[in-house]
């Protein structure tokens, strides 16, 4: 699929990655970091391949008009950049282009400027060269990809659509994750005939690659590139047989109590501190062998331990959905898909059951809209691909439908299929993540071990239910790549040269503020949301927090994922203060900050009051009899914690309602 660039589009994106990556002279560069630009990795024809894939057709024609002003001389005058196009600037007044568009003060420059630079850094960076590796790579001691386990995983039996088809069945599932693929293998072994429809494929370890511009673009929504419509906060969530559980990293916190109880208060139900949803967290932690066993600490964060515990601040194991979890440096990569089926993901357990008691599995299948006749959903109706790109039309006759496509594309199923509850697409909460970067004397080798073991809920609880965690994670180089601040060419390379010795602590916000999602003409899902300035000032709390930790564990400098990034030196008795003020400069605003979410919930809200929400207690909507939703869009609020346990727990719940009830 071409990109669709003019002549001249094409020339200013050329001459926009040759500035944000020339080809650098640096008297310490033997594996060629700093001297292989964008033009010998030739980062131009991956980008244009990135842009044609972009799913969303106003995204690609949001990109080819910023590159159509940049080439303006009138628009660039406009915009601040002197009366001459991008392309006629010396490279030196191109990086000072670029600069004032990054650090402007008005956002559209903000978001022009971030739009392009996480598709030329990750173009850059998330995929080997001709020889299989990467300067990039080779220079800090990133292995790249690994060689395939002799122990290969299959993927999962899923039944051939190559023709329109019609299929008849008790209950039909959309989606497979958290929610789905538990929906899918409670109902199945109750004996029901169930179909499940998943948007995206269906991988065996032979499919995850390593690669991860590749992973990215297989195993994530929307080929790893949906996020909000300002641009501002680029959203991460599974799009495989499997959903987020197969690509999320094994952290399984149940819900709060203090949690459970606002959630009650909210919905008007009794539900979340019943005993029949500790039934159900206990049933699914017990099928996902959630536990400790297997939380051996990485480098990663045995750092953040020391740091929690020179503070004197709470540091507790992560409960992980994992069984004989290879601790080594396998595991690092498990992000992208484990390759041993170590991860207790629904692939391997719920899903996996599902087929073997008949379930039928389809993959690569978008569902346009639910069915009804009347008030009573009757099935649902979409388009499967086959292997050759062909589309043919699916219908799928059911008694029931469960809904689980996730707080993005629930909304907007529910929305395409006539659903006229005004709660359908609002009160989304993204738990929106940045981080601290810290630099260490020894190695870190931040890509290695067991994905997630250690956390902090220190302060989790600032005002009242609202604060933040602290929590580590695998660093390959797409957040380096996408997250890290700019502030010239050669400083993003110094910041990339240092990885083997970085750290970085994120900070995930209970947010109390909200978004929604709506549905453009084409029926595709907008995301709406910027960070309040309510939990912005939570983020500027826990951004001082990492960095006071990391300086604990022994980080010799620290600096923010802001552009520009906020750099300090860990010495002085008041460095953090400096440290601080600094950040305070820049601010933790949309285009100021990197924010990214791997959680989306709300958007269906559960609840007794039909005025306030899109579900009942049983998880049937109250519009359409027999139409049920079970993801984390029934979410009533955040929940504070990686969320994967309670839309599990909420799936187990509606799906013993349904098998009860049918």
């Amino acid at each position: 699929m071409p990109a669709d660039l003019s002549a001249r589009q094409r020339a200013v994106l050329a001459a926009v990655c040759e500035t944000l990556l020339p080809a650098l002279e640096r008297d310490d560069d033997p594996d060629g970091l700093f001297a292989t630009g964008a033009r010998a990795a030739r980062t131009l024809e991956r980008v244009e391949q990135m842009i044609a894939g972009l799913p969303d057709m106003h995204d690609r024609v949001r990109l080819r008009s910023l590159l159509s002003a940049l080439d303006s001389a009138v628009a660039s005058f406009a915009l601040g950049s002197g009366f001459k196009g991008f392309i006629r600037l010396s490279p030196e007044r191109r990086e000072e282009v670029l600069k004032n568009w990054a650090h402007s003060r008005l956002p559209i420059k903000r978001a022009g400027f971030q739009a392009l630079k996480r598709l030329i850094h990750i173009a850059y960076a998330c995929w080997p060269l001709e020889d299989g590796s990467h300067p990039a790579w080779r220079a800090v001691g990133y292995p790249g990809p690994l060689p395939q386990p002799t122990d290969e995983i299959t993927a999962l039996p899923t039944i051939t659509i190559d023709r329109d088809t019609t299929l008849e069945c008790d209950v039909v599932v959309v989606g497979s994750g958290a929610g789905g693929g538990a929906v899918a293998g409670i109902i199945s072994e109750a004996g029901r005939d169930v179909v499940v429809l998943e948007k995206g494929p269906n991988p065996g370890s032979r499919d995850m690659t390593q690669i991860e511009g590749e992973m990215l673009e297989s195993l994530f929504l929307d080929r790893g590139t949906i996020m909000t419509q300002s641009g501002s906060l680029p959203i991460l969530a599974g799009s495989c047989l499997g959903g987020g559980t197969v690509i999320n990293w094994t952290t399984s916190f149940a819900l709060p109590h203090r949690i459970k109880e606002e959630w009650d208060e909210r919905s008007g139900l009794g539900l979340f501190t019943s005993d029949g949803f500790t039934r159900s967290l206990d049933r699914v932690q017990q099928r996902l062998n959630v536990g400790t066993q297997w939380s051996t600490p990485a480098m990663r964060d045995q750092l953040l331990e020391r740091g929690l515990k020179a503070l004197g601040w709470h540091v507790g194991p992560i409960p992980r959905n994992v069984t004989d979890c290879r601790e080594g440096l396998e595991c690092g990569y498990c992000g992208y898909g484990c390759r041993h089926g170590a991860k207790n993901s629904t692939a391997r357990t719920y899903l996996a059951s599902a087929a073997e008691h008949g379930a039928r599995l389809v993959a690569h299948c978008e569902v346009e809209r639910v069915l009804s006749d009347g008030d009573r959903a009757t099935g649902v109706a979409g388009i499967v691909r086959d292997g050759n790109g062909r589309a043919h039309r699916i219908t799928v006759r059911a008694g029931a439908v469960v809904v689980s496509c996730g707080a993005i594309y629930t909304p907007a199923l529910l929305l395409r299929s006539g659903l006229g509850n005004r709660n359908i697409g609002h009160r989304l909460h993204l738990h929106p993540v940045s981080a601290v970067a810290g630099c260490f004397p020894d190695r870190v080798d931040p890509w290695g071990g067991a994905l997630q073991t250690r956390y902090s809920e220190q302060f989790a609880y600032l005002d009242g239910t609202y604060g933040f965690r602290l929590e580590t994670g695998p660093i390959h180089f797409a957040l380096p790549a996408s997250a890290f601040g700019w502030e010239g060419a050669r400083a993003w390379r110094e910041d990339i040269a240092r990885l083997a010795h970085t750290n970085v602590i994120g900070i995930l916000l209970r947010d109390r503020g909200t978004g929604r999602v709506d549905v453009s003409r084409s029926g595709r899902p907008r995301v709406h949301y910027e960070v309040s300035p309510y939990d912005a000032k939570h983020m500027r709390e826990g951004l001082r927090a990492a960095a006071q930790v990391l300086a604990a564990a022994g980080a010799e400098d620290v600096f923010t994922l802001q552009t520009p990034p906020t750099r300090a030196k860990t010495t002085g008795p008041d460095w953090l203060d400096r440290f601080t003020n600094t950040a305070d400069r820049t601010g933790y605003r949309r285009f100021r900050m990197s924010y990214i979410t791997f959680h989306q919930m709300g958007t269906a809200a559960m609840g007794h009051d039909p005025a306030r929400s899109v579900i009942g207690e049983n998880g049937e909507t109250h519009e359409i009899r027999g139409l049920y939703v079970a993801d984390g869009s029934a979410f009533p609020a955040s929940s504070g914690v990686n969320p994967m346990i309670t839309i599990m727990a909420i799936a187990d719940h509606v799906a013993h309602g349904i098998t009860d009830s049918t």
